[in-house]
């Protein structure tokens, strides 16, 4: 496989997560422009998503992974440099579970190994307001971030998070003058992560254009 895409699916407070549809419609542009690329969502829960995605690692070997999730709270899309594993007790998972007790990880945090500033110039270019972030929160984001980072970290393959507040409404779902202006549309995010995802692709085969020329068709 040349790249996975995650996302995950609710949790409390988000009934319905946007990374669930995007994860898989991000996959699905990748395969129709000739990418072996598939998507995995992931339940939102310490115990069922933290395996699986571990699991898929080992079994997909994938050569790029970008992992997505939702910040209801923030008011950009964020490129998250760092997977810190620092999950905290306060917040419980989808199924009411805390993390359990962290064990110190000598690895810890990892920096992404991808090159950060494509993607983010890959989301201004389609109008979105984007900036990098040094902590990508204390919750399952984070924890399968540090765990992706920490699995292939030793392969240099590359893996990148990025962060998206609620998308733009539908056209007609809520009046124009009601909707936050920092909210992103989802086709221009779904063609900017597309840019994202083949990009990291093409680095992790070796590709010498690497994210600097990242479409083979037009998506």
């Amino acid at each position: 496989m040349e790249i996975l895409v995650t996302g995950f699916g609710p949790f409390p407070r988000v009934r319905v997560n946007p990374t669930t549809t995007l994860a898989r419609a991000v996959a699905q542009r990748l395969k129709r422009a000739g990418w072996a690329a598939e998507a995995l969502v992931l339940p939102t829960s310490y115990a069922g998503g933290l395996p699986r995605l571990g699991a898929a690692l080992v079994e997909k070997r994938p050569r790029a992974v970008l992992m997505l999730g939702v910040a209801a709270r923030s008011r950009a899309i964020r490129v998250e440099l760092f997977g810190r594993g620092n999950a905290s007790r306060l917040l419980p998972d989808a199924a009411g579970a805390a993390p359990g007790r962290r064990v110190a990880a000598p690895n810890l945090p990892r920096r992404s190994t991808a090159s950060p500033q494509p993607a983010l110039r890959a989301l201004r270019q389609e109008g979105l307001r984007a900036s990098f972030s040094a902590s990508a929160g204390r919750y399952l984001c984070d924890s399968s971030y540090a765990l992706a980072l920490e699995a292939l970290g030793p392969a240099r393959v590359p893996v990148l998070f990025v962060h998206v507040p609620y998308l733009r409404p539908q056209p007609g779902q809520r009046p124009a003058d009601r909707v936050a202006g920092f909210r992103p549309g989802a086709e221009p995010l779904a063609r900017a992560l597309v840019e994202i995802a083949a990009g990291l692709a093409r680095s992790g085969r070796g590709d010498r254009a690497g994210m600097g020329q990242t479409r083979r068709h037009d998506p």
